[in-house]
């Protein structure tokens, strides 16, 4: 089944079993739902979630100062996980019923790789859910079946992160990778490629090397994906489909979608921006030391006084003083990167590390390193675990700058005090730190969600 197919049809608002999953047709459509659930749950938290309350950004005095603070509240922005459950349900709803479809006469005509396929865009969206959800908010409730299923109750209280990654996100990853149809590799959508990156990124927030290298291994096994080339790194972000880098990038079509939310965060025509590039990644592309790297002039407007506009998503489009041109936000077309092979190869950089695998952890570096125009790494600048430590989390900093990663980095380093604090305290003194109180970490459940589940907990100590 082709991508374009999800990405074209007008999603459903709601499906009801009694009028609806009855052909391939539907199912086409589901999908299409669910993705569209995937675009507006990413559309404006995916950036806030990831990089709202890292270092790599500031609040702008557009937006809510709540994020530089260690401030927030269970009114804020992204508390509501509304839209990630939304999504839920929409793959809830296509693993219920694309078996049913499967078994009937008009799966006869689909063919059990389709069937299979599409099982596999349902457990990969759905893990992809849950990983989201345990990271920022720690525990949250399983629900595996449609909200509307007999016998379902209706209030369900949290369950904790281990048995979300251990109980669903993990084994739904694992049946993904049993029935994708390995033949297609379409950026748009979960692919092979996308599930492995999953199950890499999944285990290393588990600390489990071993099973890491294991699925990277796996989705370098078929030779498909490689570095985008230094001159073309910029198609990442602009064309990500004609990419070997890429593995699962989102995409907005405004005509069809609405615009990206994420562009009036960070840059767009119209609206000013919610965040400043921070003070730190500013002084490092603006460094003469660092002149050489290419992913400074293509990922940051330097022309812009306040500091608040990232171009890494937008083609070059200059007016005749050589400004560039910025979209309104209700108009922009956004290619997402949700996991390409840089960010895998850190990581899996990263597991060498700390397996004591020096040779591979500072080889695969350099891959990114040297990509960027700048000269490897060698053993004399990188003498123990913790000096090749410090160079993968900066150079996923640069590399993966407004991609939505290094508030997980911070995490599951365990840094987030120690880098963020000192940062935090020196624009805003009387800000809480996160050494003061580390629960702080993850993000308060949102009212309406305590409201309307009474067997929901807060999370301390909000």
């Amino acid at each position: 089944m082709g991508c374009q197919k999800f990405l074209t049809k007008q999603p459903l608002q709601q499906i009801t079993a009694s009028s609806f999953w009855k052909t391939n047709d539907d199912i086409t459509a589901g999908i299409a739902a669910m993705y569209n659930g995937v675009q507006q749950q990413c559309s404006y938290n995916y950036f806030a979630y990831g990089d709202g309350r890292t270092d790599n950004f500031w609040i702008s005095q557009y937006g809510n100062i709540a994020y530089s603070i260690n401030g927030l509240s269970n009114a804020t922005n992204g508390t509501d996980w509304t839209p990630i459950y939304t999504t839920i349900e929409r793959a809830n709803d296509l693993l219920l019923h694309v078996p049913i479809i499967g078994a009937s006469q008009a799966g006869a005509s689909i063919g059990q790789v389709a069937i299979n396929n599409d099982m596999a865009q349902g457990y990969g969206v759905r893990a992809f859910c849950y990983f989201q959800l345990l990271r920022i908010f720690g525990g949250a409730p399983v629900w595996r079946v449609p909200f509307d299923s007999v016998g379902q109750a209706k209030f369900i209280p949290q369950s904790s992160a281990q048995y979300l990654m251990d109980s669903l996100v993990i084994p739904d990853l694992v049946n993904a990778a049993s029935l994708v149809d390995t033949t297609q590799t379409t950026v748009w959508y979960v692919n092979r490629g996308g599930i492995d990156a999953m199950l890499i990124d999944a285990y290393m927030w588990k600390h489990d090397y071993t099973n890491a290298i294991y699925w990277y291994n796996k989705l370098m096994a078929p030779n498909h994906y490689k570095l985008e080339p230094t001159a073309t790194w910029k198609n990442l972000f602009i064309a990500p489909q004609n990419s070997n880098e890429s593995i699962w990038s989102l995409t907005w079509d405004w005509t069809v979608n609405g615009g990206a939310n994420i562009s009036g965060e960070i840059g767009a025509g119209n609206t000013n921006s919610q965040w400043w590039i921070s003070d730190g990644i500013w002084a490092y592309f603006t460094n003469v030391a660092n002149a050489a790297d290419i992913r400074g002039t293509q990922s940051i407007d330097f022309k812009q006084k306040n500091h608040d506009k990232v171009n890494k998503f937008y083609p070059v489009s200059l007016d005749s003083k050589g400004n560039q041109i910025y979209p309104a936000n209700n108009q922009a077309n956004v290619y997402f990167a949700l996991y390409r092979l840089s960010d895998l190869m850190l990581l899996r950089a990263e597991a060498a590390n700390c397996t004591y695998d020096t040779a591979t952890a500072i080889n695969l570096l350099n891959n990114i390193h040297t990509r960027a125009g700048l000269p490897a790494y060698t053993t004399t600048t990188l003498v123990d675990s913790t000096t090749i430590s410090n160079a993968l989390l900066s150079e996923r900093q640069y590399e993966l700058f407004a991609e939505g990663k290094r508030w997980y980095d911070l995490v599951r380093n365990g840094i987030v005090s120690k880098t963020l604090d000192p940062l935090m305290l020196l624009r805003y003194p009387t800000a809480q730190t996160y050494a003061s109180d580390p629960r702080k970490i993850l993000w308060p459940l949102n009212a309406n969600n305590l409201n309307a589940n009474p067997a929901l907990v807060q999370n301390p100590p909000y």
